[in-house]
Protein backbone atom coordinates (compact mmCIF):
# COMPACT_ATOMS: atom_id res chain seq x y z
CA UNK A 1 0.00 0.00 0.00
CA UNK A 2 1.20 3.42 -1.09
CA UNK A 3 1.66 6.49 1.41
CA UNK A 4 4.88 7.32 3.51
CA UNK A 5 5.38 8.24 7.40
CA UNK A 6 6.17 11.47 6.82
CA UNK A 7 3.65 13.90 9.65
CA UNK A 8 0.03 14.59 9.26
CA UNK A 9 0.94 18.23 9.80
CA UNK A 10 3.45 18.75 7.29
CA UNK A 11 1.52 16.61 4.69
CA UNK A 12 -1.94 18.75 5.59
CA UNK A 13 0.12 21.92 5.58
CA UNK A 14 1.20 20.83 1.99
CA UNK A 15 -2.15 19.77 0.46
CA UNK A 16 -3.85 22.84 1.43
CA UNK A 17 -0.42 24.91 -0.05
CA UNK A 18 -1.91 23.00 -3.03
CA UNK A 19 -5.53 24.14 -2.71
CA UNK A 20 -4.81 27.10 -2.53
CA UNK A 21 -2.35 28.02 -5.81
CA UNK A 22 -4.86 28.77 -7.72
CA UNK A 23 -4.53 25.97 -10.35
CA UNK A 24 -6.49 24.46 -13.47
CA UNK A 25 -8.11 21.75 -12.09
CA UNK A 26 -6.68 19.05 -14.76
CA UNK A 27 -2.79 20.15 -12.68
CA UNK A 28 -4.65 20.20 -9.49
CA UNK A 29 -6.04 16.85 -9.49
CA UNK A 30 -2.97 15.24 -10.83
CA UNK A 31 -1.20 16.03 -7.75
CA UNK A 32 -3.96 16.35 -5.59
CA UNK A 33 -4.48 12.30 -6.51
CA UNK A 34 -0.02 12.20 -5.71
CA UNK A 35 -0.36 13.48 -2.41
CA UNK A 36 -3.90 12.33 -1.37
CA UNK A 37 -2.02 8.88 -0.41
CA UNK A 38 0.19 10.81 1.96
CA UNK A 39 -2.75 11.67 4.34
CA UNK A 40 -4.75 8.10 3.37
CA UNK A 41 -2.96 5.32 2.87
CA UNK A 42 -4.37 3.12 -0.66
CA UNK A 43 -3.15 1.37 -3.29
CA UNK A 44 -4.93 3.28 -6.07
CA UNK A 45 -6.48 7.09 -6.49
CA UNK A 46 -9.13 8.37 -8.38
CA UNK A 47 -11.22 10.97 -9.48
CA UNK A 48 -14.21 11.06 -11.64
CA UNK A 49 -15.08 14.84 -12.95
CA UNK A 50 -19.40 15.14 -13.22
CA UNK A 51 -20.59 17.28 -15.76
CA UNK A 52 -21.79 20.61 -14.19
CA UNK A 53 -25.09 20.10 -15.75
CA UNK A 54 -26.24 16.39 -15.90
CA UNK A 55 -23.59 15.33 -13.28
CA UNK A 56 -22.77 12.23 -15.96
CA UNK A 57 -19.07 11.28 -15.45
CA UNK A 58 -16.86 13.68 -18.52
CA UNK A 59 -13.27 13.22 -17.14
CA UNK A 60 -10.67 11.27 -15.34
CA UNK A 61 -7.36 11.26 -13.89
CA UNK A 62 -5.76 8.33 -11.81
CA UNK A 63 -4.09 5.01 -11.67
CA UNK A 64 -6.94 3.41 -14.08
CA UNK A 65 -4.56 3.75 -17.39
CA UNK A 66 -3.03 -0.06 -17.33
CA UNK A 67 -6.96 -1.43 -16.98
CA UNK A 68 -8.53 1.24 -19.51
CA UNK A 69 -11.01 -1.65 -20.65
CA UNK A 70 -12.24 -1.78 -16.55
CA UNK A 71 -12.30 2.20 -16.86
CA UNK A 72 -14.11 2.19 -20.37
CA UNK A 73 -16.96 -0.53 -18.81
CA UNK A 74 -17.27 2.16 -15.65
CA UNK A 75 -17.93 5.52 -17.50
CA UNK A 76 -20.16 4.30 -20.21
CA UNK A 77 -22.08 1.43 -18.17
CA UNK A 78 -21.78 1.02 -14.70
CA UNK A 79 -22.00 5.02 -13.77
CA UNK A 80 -24.91 4.91 -15.27
CA UNK A 81 -26.95 2.52 -13.32
CA UNK A 82 -27.89 1.58 -9.62
CA UNK A 83 -25.40 -1.17 -7.79
CA UNK A 84 -28.44 -2.42 -5.32
CA UNK A 85 -27.60 -2.25 -2.15
CA UNK A 86 -24.94 0.09 -2.30
CA UNK A 87 -25.48 3.39 -4.12
CA UNK A 88 -27.18 4.89 -6.96
CA UNK A 89 -25.95 5.80 -10.52
CA UNK A 90 -23.33 8.33 -10.80
CA UNK A 91 -25.52 11.74 -10.78
CA UNK A 92 -27.87 10.74 -7.98
CA UNK A 93 -24.54 10.11 -5.93
CA UNK A 94 -23.39 13.72 -6.67
CA UNK A 95 -26.74 14.66 -5.54
CA UNK A 96 -26.98 12.99 -2.49
CA UNK A 97 -23.94 11.36 -0.53
CA UNK A 98 -20.70 12.66 0.71
CA UNK A 99 -18.53 9.64 1.55
CA UNK A 100 -18.26 6.33 2.51
CA UNK A 101 -16.87 3.18 2.54
CA UNK A 102 -17.23 -0.44 0.46
CA UNK A 103 -16.13 -3.82 1.44
CA UNK A 104 -14.52 -2.95 4.88
CA UNK A 105 -17.63 -4.35 7.05
CA UNK A 106 -19.09 -8.67 6.56
CA UNK A 107 -22.37 -7.39 5.49
CA UNK A 108 -21.50 -4.43 3.64
CA UNK A 109 -18.27 -6.26 1.87
CA UNK A 110 -21.02 -9.27 0.71
CA UNK A 111 -23.31 -7.23 -1.41
CA UNK A 112 -19.65 -5.38 -2.28
CA UNK A 113 -17.92 -8.26 -3.36
CA UNK A 114 -21.16 -10.02 -5.57
CA UNK A 115 -21.72 -6.69 -6.74
CA UNK A 116 -21.48 -6.23 -10.87
CA UNK A 117 -19.65 -2.75 -9.99
CA UNK A 118 -16.84 -5.03 -7.99
CA UNK A 119 -16.57 -7.87 -11.03
CA UNK A 120 -16.56 -5.47 -13.55
CA UNK A 121 -14.87 -2.40 -12.40
CA UNK A 122 -13.27 -2.61 -8.78
CA UNK A 123 -11.94 -5.96 -8.98
CA UNK A 124 -9.85 -5.35 -12.32
CA UNK A 125 -8.22 -2.60 -10.31
CA UNK A 126 -7.75 -4.39 -7.52
CA UNK A 127 -9.93 -2.45 -5.11
CA UNK A 128 -11.28 -5.07 -2.61
CA UNK A 129 -11.55 -2.34 -0.25
CA UNK A 130 -12.97 1.30 -1.05
CA UNK A 131 -13.56 4.66 0.43
CA UNK A 132 -14.93 7.44 -1.01
CA UNK A 133 -15.68 11.26 -1.19
CA UNK A 134 -17.77 13.84 -3.22
CA UNK A 135 -15.90 16.74 -4.32
CA UNK A 136 -17.85 20.27 -4.24
CA UNK A 137 -16.72 23.63 -4.60
CA UNK A 138 -18.26 26.52 -2.07
CA UNK A 139 -21.71 26.82 -3.36
CA UNK A 140 -22.12 23.27 -2.34
CA UNK A 141 -22.10 22.37 -6.21
CA UNK A 142 -21.14 18.93 -6.95
CA UNK A 143 -18.09 18.67 -8.91
CA UNK A 144 -16.86 15.03 -8.88
CA UNK A 145 -15.97 11.85 -6.93
CA UNK A 146 -12.73 10.78 -5.39
CA UNK A 147 -12.04 6.82 -4.96
CA UNK A 148 -9.36 5.37 -2.70
CA UNK A 149 -8.71 1.88 -3.08
CA UNK A 150 -6.81 -1.41 -1.41
CA UNK A 151 -5.91 -4.51 -2.58
CA UNK A 152 -7.09 -7.86 -1.06
CA UNK A 153 -3.66 -7.86 0.98
CA UNK A 154 -4.42 -4.48 2.57
CA UNK A 155 -6.23 -3.24 5.31
CA UNK A 156 -9.95 -2.62 5.14
CA UNK A 157 -10.40 1.48 5.36
CA UNK A 158 -12.17 2.21 8.77
CA UNK A 159 -14.09 5.31 9.83
CA UNK A 160 -11.01 6.65 10.71
CA UNK A 161 -9.91 7.02 7.24
CA UNK A 162 -13.07 8.70 6.45
CA UNK A 163 -13.07 11.45 8.86
CA UNK A 164 -9.82 11.88 7.85
CA UNK A 165 -10.19 12.31 4.31
CA UNK A 166 -13.35 14.77 5.29
CA UNK A 167 -11.00 16.67 6.79
CA UNK A 168 -9.71 18.10 2.99
CA UNK A 169 -13.19 18.94 2.09
CA UNK A 170 -12.90 22.50 3.28
CA UNK A 171 -9.48 22.80 1.45
CA UNK A 172 -11.28 21.01 -1.73
CA UNK A 173 -14.61 23.38 -1.81
CA UNK A 174 -11.51 26.15 -1.78
CA UNK A 175 -9.87 24.22 -4.86
CA UNK A 176 -12.61 23.94 -7.30
CA UNK A 177 -13.95 27.43 -6.45
CA UNK A 178 -11.26 29.20 -7.56
CA UNK A 179 -10.29 30.33 -11.14
CA UNK A 180 -7.00 29.59 -12.38
CA UNK A 181 -5.00 32.70 -12.32
CA UNK A 182 -1.56 30.90 -12.67
CA UNK A 183 0.81 31.39 -15.69
CA UNK A 184 0.61 27.89 -16.76
CA UNK A 185 3.79 27.80 -19.18
CA UNK A 186 4.82 24.11 -18.55
CA UNK A 187 8.24 24.41 -18.75
CA UNK A 188 9.66 21.51 -15.74
CA UNK A 189 9.82 18.22 -16.37
CA UNK A 190 7.06 15.92 -14.71
CA UNK A 191 7.79 12.41 -16.41
CA UNK A 192 8.50 10.46 -18.91
CA UNK A 193 7.55 6.43 -20.50
CA UNK A 194 8.76 5.33 -23.45
CA UNK A 195 6.90 3.84 -26.46
CA UNK A 196 8.39 0.68 -28.34
CA UNK A 197 7.50 0.94 -32.06
CA UNK A 198 8.04 -2.15 -34.49
CA UNK A 199 9.13 -1.56 -38.32
CA UNK A 200 5.99 0.11 -39.30
CA UNK A 201 6.46 3.22 -36.89
CA UNK A 202 3.20 0.80 -35.00
CA UNK A 203 3.29 0.93 -30.87
CA UNK A 204 3.78 -2.82 -29.76
CA UNK A 205 4.58 -2.38 -26.04
CA UNK A 206 4.67 0.59 -23.78
CA UNK A 207 5.69 1.09 -20.27
CA UNK A 208 2.76 2.18 -17.52
CA UNK A 209 3.85 5.44 -17.50
CA UNK A 210 3.82 5.94 -21.47
CA UNK A 211 0.39 4.35 -21.30
CA UNK A 212 -0.59 7.41 -18.87
CA UNK A 213 0.88 9.97 -20.67
CA UNK A 214 -0.28 9.15 -24.08
CA UNK A 215 -3.80 8.89 -23.20
CA UNK A 216 -3.20 12.50 -21.15
CA UNK A 217 -1.37 13.80 -24.33
CA UNK A 218 -4.43 12.49 -27.27
CA UNK A 219 -7.22 13.13 -24.97
CA UNK A 220 -7.95 16.19 -23.21
CA UNK A 221 -10.60 14.44 -21.85
CA UNK A 222 -10.84 10.61 -20.68
CA UNK A 223 -14.27 9.61 -20.97
CA UNK A 224 -16.82 7.17 -21.93
CA UNK A 225 -16.70 8.72 -26.10
CA UNK A 226 -12.88 8.99 -25.87
CA UNK A 227 -12.87 5.00 -24.88
CA UNK A 228 -15.33 3.66 -27.29
CA UNK A 229 -12.18 2.71 -29.52
CA UNK A 230 -9.17 1.91 -26.34
CA UNK A 231 -6.70 1.98 -28.96
CA UNK A 232 -7.43 5.39 -30.33
CA UNK A 233 -5.32 7.90 -30.09
CA UNK A 234 -5.41 11.25 -32.14
CA UNK A 235 -1.66 11.46 -32.11
CA UNK A 236 -0.61 7.80 -33.85
CA UNK A 237 -0.23 9.55 -37.32
CA UNK A 238 1.83 11.40 -36.08
CA UNK A 239 4.21 8.79 -34.07
CA UNK A 240 4.47 7.07 -37.52
CA UNK A 241 5.24 10.13 -38.68
CA UNK A 242 8.28 10.72 -36.45
CA UNK A 243 9.35 6.88 -37.29
CA UNK A 244 9.58 7.79 -41.20
CA UNK A 245 11.83 10.45 -40.32
CA UNK A 246 13.82 8.41 -38.28
CA UNK A 247 14.28 5.83 -41.04
CA UNK A 248 15.06 9.01 -43.91
CA UNK A 249 17.93 10.09 -41.61
CA UNK A 250 19.19 6.94 -40.64
CA UNK A 251 19.39 6.65 -44.51
CA UNK A 252 21.01 9.70 -45.46
CA UNK A 253 18.20 12.10 -46.69
CA UNK A 254 16.89 15.26 -45.16
CA UNK A 255 14.32 15.20 -43.25
CA UNK A 256 13.14 17.53 -40.09
CA UNK A 257 14.02 16.34 -36.52
CA UNK A 258 12.03 13.01 -35.05
CA UNK A 259 10.34 14.86 -32.88
CA UNK A 260 7.49 17.07 -31.82
CA UNK A 261 5.20 18.39 -28.72
CA UNK A 262 1.71 19.38 -27.80
CA UNK A 263 0.18 20.98 -25.54
CA UNK A 264 -3.55 20.66 -23.74
CA UNK A 265 -5.35 20.86 -20.35
CA UNK A 266 -2.67 18.74 -18.89
CA UNK A 267 0.01 20.08 -20.17
CA UNK A 268 2.81 19.87 -22.71
CA UNK A 269 4.68 16.41 -23.98
CA UNK A 270 7.16 16.50 -25.91
CA UNK A 271 8.00 13.24 -28.31
CA UNK A 272 11.49 12.29 -29.62
CA UNK A 273 11.86 9.38 -31.54
CA UNK A 274 15.49 7.04 -31.71
CA UNK A 275 17.06 3.94 -31.94
CA UNK A 276 17.13 1.69 -29.37
CA UNK A 277 20.62 0.45 -28.05
CA UNK A 278 21.75 -2.91 -28.86
CA UNK A 279 18.52 -3.15 -31.02
CA UNK A 280 17.89 -3.99 -34.55
CA UNK A 281 17.79 -0.72 -36.82
CA UNK A 282 14.45 -1.05 -37.39
CA UNK A 283 13.22 -1.07 -33.61
CA UNK A 284 12.80 2.41 -32.67
CA UNK A 285 11.52 3.89 -29.59
CA UNK A 286 9.91 7.18 -28.62
CA UNK A 287 10.25 8.96 -25.00
CA UNK A 288 7.18 10.94 -24.13
CA UNK A 289 7.82 13.19 -21.56
CA UNK A 290 5.59 15.44 -19.56
CA UNK A 291 6.28 19.03 -18.38
CA UNK A 292 4.20 21.09 -15.70
CA UNK A 293 4.34 24.74 -14.83
CA UNK A 294 7.16 25.17 -11.92
CA UNK A 295 5.30 26.46 -8.89
CA UNK A 296 4.15 22.61 -9.06
CA UNK A 297 7.12 21.33 -9.18
CA UNK A 298 8.79 23.57 -6.33
CA UNK A 299 5.62 22.25 -4.49
CA UNK A 300 6.69 19.23 -5.04
CA UNK A 301 10.26 19.65 -3.65
CA UNK A 302 8.55 21.46 -0.78
CA UNK A 303 6.57 18.39 -0.33
CA UNK A 304 9.56 15.95 -0.12
CA UNK A 305 11.53 18.17 2.17
CA UNK A 306 11.68 18.15 6.24
CA UNK A 307 10.20 21.63 6.87
CA UNK A 308 7.70 22.72 9.08
CA UNK A 309 4.32 23.84 7.81
CA UNK A 310 4.58 27.72 8.13
CA UNK A 311 8.26 27.36 6.80
CA UNK A 312 7.08 25.26 3.69
CA UNK A 313 4.53 28.47 3.21
CA UNK A 314 7.38 30.94 3.03
CA UNK A 315 9.60 29.15 1.09
CA UNK A 316 6.59 28.27 -1.50
CA UNK A 317 6.21 31.50 -1.88
CA UNK A 318 9.51 33.19 -1.47
CA UNK A 319 10.71 31.00 -4.69
CA UNK A 320 7.36 32.57 -6.73
CA UNK A 321 9.24 35.59 -6.44
CA UNK A 322 7.04 37.53 -3.65
CA UNK A 323 8.82 40.02 -1.39
CA UNK A 324 9.20 39.34 2.24
CA UNK A 325 6.36 42.45 2.19
CA UNK A 326 3.76 40.83 0.15
CA UNK A 327 4.98 37.40 2.23
CA UNK A 328 3.98 38.83 5.45
CA UNK A 329 1.38 40.35 4.06
CA UNK A 330 -0.79 37.14 2.43
CA UNK A 331 0.62 34.92 5.73
CA UNK A 332 -0.50 37.66 8.45
CA UNK A 333 3.23 37.84 10.06
CA UNK A 334 6.00 40.37 10.71
CA UNK A 335 8.36 41.11 7.74
CA UNK A 336 10.62 40.34 10.16
CA UNK A 337 9.34 37.14 10.87
CA UNK A 338 9.01 36.02 7.24
CA UNK A 339 12.96 37.15 6.61
CA UNK A 340 13.72 35.09 10.05
CA UNK A 341 11.83 32.00 8.39
CA UNK A 342 13.65 32.80 5.16
CA UNK A 343 17.44 32.79 6.69
CA UNK A 344 16.42 29.56 8.85
CA UNK A 345 15.15 27.87 4.92
CA UNK A 346 18.63 28.57 3.64
CA UNK A 347 20.44 27.30 6.54
CA UNK A 348 18.51 24.14 6.51
CA UNK A 349 18.89 23.66 2.81
CA UNK A 350 22.95 24.43 3.27
CA UNK A 351 22.25 26.44 0.30
CA UNK A 352 23.47 30.03 -1.31
CA UNK A 353 21.27 32.65 0.42
CA UNK A 354 19.96 33.55 -3.28
CA UNK A 355 16.61 32.96 -4.72
CA UNK A 356 17.64 31.02 -7.63
CA UNK A 357 19.75 28.69 -5.09
CA UNK A 358 16.73 27.87 -3.62
CA UNK A 359 14.58 27.59 -6.69
CA UNK A 360 17.47 25.07 -7.95
CA UNK A 361 17.23 23.35 -4.86
CA UNK A 362 13.33 22.46 -3.97
CA UNK A 363 13.23 21.92 -8.13
CA UNK A 364 15.91 19.28 -7.24
CA UNK A 365 14.36 17.70 -4.65
CA UNK A 366 10.92 16.75 -6.95
CA UNK A 367 12.96 14.68 -9.44
CA UNK A 368 15.41 13.33 -6.39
Amino acid sequence: MKGTTRSSSRTLASIRQLCSMGLSQEFFIVKFLEVLRDWVPADTCHFVWADGKTLHPVNYSGDAFSEMRALNRYLTHNALIDAPGLFPAFPQVMRTLTSGLFGCDADNAKIYLGSDFYDEVLHPLDGRYMLYLVARNQNDEPQGLFVLLRSKGGKAFTDADRQKLLQLEPYLRFAFSVNSHRDMDSDNQDGEGMLILNSNGEVSLQDRQARRLFWMASHEQINGKALIHLDSHGLTPQIRRLHQRLVSIFQDRESPPPSFECRNRWGRFVFRCSWLHGQHEQVAGVRITHYIPRILKTWQGLHRLDLAPRQQQVALLYSEERTTTEIASELNISRHTAAEYIDVIYNRLDIPHTRKALQEALLQQAVA
